[in-house]
């Protein structure tokens, strides 16, 4: 799977979520000091310019892409090609 197509693939989440929860709604909330959840507008933000969300080490893509490799080398009936 290349870069690209992960970052497709999390637009099309993201913009389902988005629908269903407004862009205003809970993408995710992590109890830390300072800023401790982001919205869906975050979210598809993060994914358009390719970079963390703010204040994490968070990349959405490479996440996608963690996944994909993890199915890759356990499970060979999910494939993307």
């Amino acid at each position: 799977m290349t870069r690209e197509q992960a970052k497709e693939i999390a637009l099309t989440e993201i913009k389902k979520s988005m629908l269903e929860c407004g862009e205003d709604g809970i993408y995710v909330a992590a109890p830390q000091p300072g800023k401790n959840t982001w919205t869906w507008k975050e979210a598809y933000e993060s994914v358009m310019n390719d970079t963390c969300l703010e204040n994490t080490k968070h990349n959405i893509i490479d996440s996608v892409l963690e996944f994909y490799e993890y199915f890759e080398k356990y499970d060979n009936r999910f494939s993307i090609k």
